[in-house]
């Protein structure tokens, strides 16, 4: 890297192990040497806003999707009766279907999780 005139940011660089449980269970090395610095392995990294983990079964970005999503319902939520229909349409769509969309084809092999449309429609009587 020094060649080319880079420097690694120590502080911002994460470093991602990928394999099963067991092969990485079975593994000792705790970090990942690179020019004078040393980079630990997390156990999920953050890139273009999805959240990789080490095994790839995206459970961390499923849960913090989840998380994120009913966030957005309550605020929704509590604002409800001030809002038309077509408003608070727009807003689920906006706030939470976007989130859902983004990526999602990273999470074809992963199980259904269809909390958010069911939690979605509470707040939309009448609309599928």
């Amino acid at each position: 890297m020094t060649e080319n005139k880079l420097k690694l940011n120590s502080e911002k660089t994460e470093a991602l192990l990928v394999g099963t449980r067991q092969k990485i269970a079975s593994l000792t090395v705790t970090d990942l040497q690179l020019d004078d610095a040393t980079v630990p392995f997390s156990p999920a990294v953050k890139s273009l806003g999805v959240f990789l983990d080490s095994t790839l079964s995206m459970q961390t970005h499923i849960s913090f999707i989840i998380k994120t999503c009913f966030f957005h319902l309550r605020r929704i939520a509590s604002i409800r009766r001030y809002l038309t229909h077509d408003a608070c349409v727009k807003l689920v769509v906006s706030l939470i279907v976007s989130r859902l969309d983004y990526c999602n084809s990273l999470l074809l092999a992963s199980p259904p999780h269809p909390f958010m449309a069911n939690e979605s429609r509470t707040l939309l009587p009448g609309w599928r």
